[in-house]
């Protein structure tokens, strides 16, 4: 058996997958959940500094997180493909850079968006101008780290016999949230105490940017996959303003059940992480096999033995929070079984999601890998709040 069949064809059976599942996928969730954990504790330290002096980055930086992990998420799905059909061997191969340089253009796309959005709420022209160097600047630094580290993640498990798509998706995406929030805060604070540093900084960059684009060889391929996710990611963008709108309307609910508040981040994180596997699996076998290949046995025990892991996955959230909130916030908490009930349905729809927008992209004649991972994830962070929303509501 060849590398790239050992790599789709991994463990066809119920049993085998449901070990696939715990050696692979839950380690790579549980570990996105402390990544996430992590994030959040660098913003809270610095919440007032940037809320006092950036308002801006505080509106955009959520949309921005979830969109660049959905960004890099869809390359690692890009890249398991690539593999499969030997297109690429290893990460210093031009399609490897190619493929980066265009994920770090497209970040681009969400950024302005949100940035010119974020203009109609906080009128300081030049803070805002400001802002959008800085978030420009640390999107390109963030997208060299994470574009490698994609190649990374997709290209080691494979030549290993493993498939990536159970674990590459989780991880660049709560890898993007987990380095994102310290390194924009960071950018910030140098801008604010070291200004001749930052701009330096940020147009070395933007130097690093112009030199991997001249070493890319962009092909028709390329510019259609590139038109593809600007249409998407735009489009999601605008969506992620629905997410910012829920935090907004319903925000003394969430906040008067405070674990709810904490376990925000981790459960969308959580509901695009468990969405974005089934999409990159779904997305690779139409790729390799055609779409009927998706009605099969092999997808419904994917379902299945990831919907095993929910409940587990839930339950640790909660944990989890319940410590953050005990040992730092220093309020009371407890268990939500109705989190924990409500946990495994959400994540169901979340990868019905996935499956189906797999799907429906190649039917249209759009590339699954570019597609369905951004959708997904976007509306799992609607979902995911509307979700809480619930359960703080029920928890009053």
């Amino acid at each position: 058996m060849t590398v790239a069949q050992i790599a789709v064809g991994t463990s066809r059976t119920f049993r085998g997958k449901l070990k696939e599942a715990f050696l692979l996928s839950f380690p790579a969730l549980f570990l996105c959940l402390i990544f996430d954990f992590v994030g959040g504790a660098v913003l809270g330290k610095n919440w007032n500094t940037i809320m006092s002096y950036f308002p801006i980055l505080v509106f955009i930086m959520p949309g921005l997180m979830d969109l660049r992990g959905n960004i890099f998420s869809a390359l690692a799905s890009r890249f398991t493909t690539k593999l499969n059909l030997g297109l690429i061997e290893s990460v210093r191969d031009p399609e490897v850079t190619t493929q980066i340089v265009m994920a770090i253009l497209s970040s681009k796309i969400p950024l302005i968006v949100l940035w010119v959005v974020g203009l109609f709420l906080v009128r300081n022209i030049v803070q805002d101008v400001i802002v959008l160097l800085m978030v420009i600047a640390s999107a390109i630094f963030i997208g060299v780290i994470l574009g490698y580290g994609t190649a990374l993640i997709t290209i080691l498990p494979f030549k290993r016999g493993y498939d990536p798509d159970l674990i590459a998706a989780p991880l660049i995406s709560s890898l993007a949230d987990l380095i994102t929030m310290p390194t924009m805060v960071y950018f910030a604070l140098l801008y604010l105490h070291h200004p001749g540093p930052f701009y330096a900084l940020a147009f070395t960059m933007l130097g690093i940017l112009l030199w991997l684009a001249l070493r890319a060889k962009f092909k028709h391929e390329h510019r259609r996959a590139f038109g593809e996710l600007a249409a998407i990611i735009g489009a999601m963008a605008l969506v992620e303003t629905v997410t910012g709108g829920l935090l907004v309307t319903y925000e003394k609910i969430i906040n008067a059940v405070i674990i709810v508040s904490v376990m925000w981040p981790s459960v969308n994180d959580s509901m695009g992480n468990f969405g974005s596997i089934i999409a990159a699996r779904v997305s690779t076998k139409i790729h390799l096999e055609g779409v009927e290949a998706v009605k099969s046995r092999e997808t419904l025990y994917d379902f299945i033995v990831l919907l095993i892991l929910a409940p587990i996955i839930g339950y640790l959230t909660n944990l989890i929070s319940m410590w953050v909130v005990i040992h730092y916030i220093h309020r009371p908490a407890r268990i939500l079984w109705h989190f924990i009930l409500g946990f495994p349905v959400v994540i169901l729809i979340a990868m019905l999601i996935g499956l189906v927008v797999a799907v429906l992209a190649d039917k249209y004649n759009w590339d699954p890998d570019n597609v369905a991972i951004p959708v997904v994830t976007t509306l799992s962070d609607v979902i995911g709040t509307m979700f809480l929303v619930w359960v703080a509501m029920s928890s009053m």
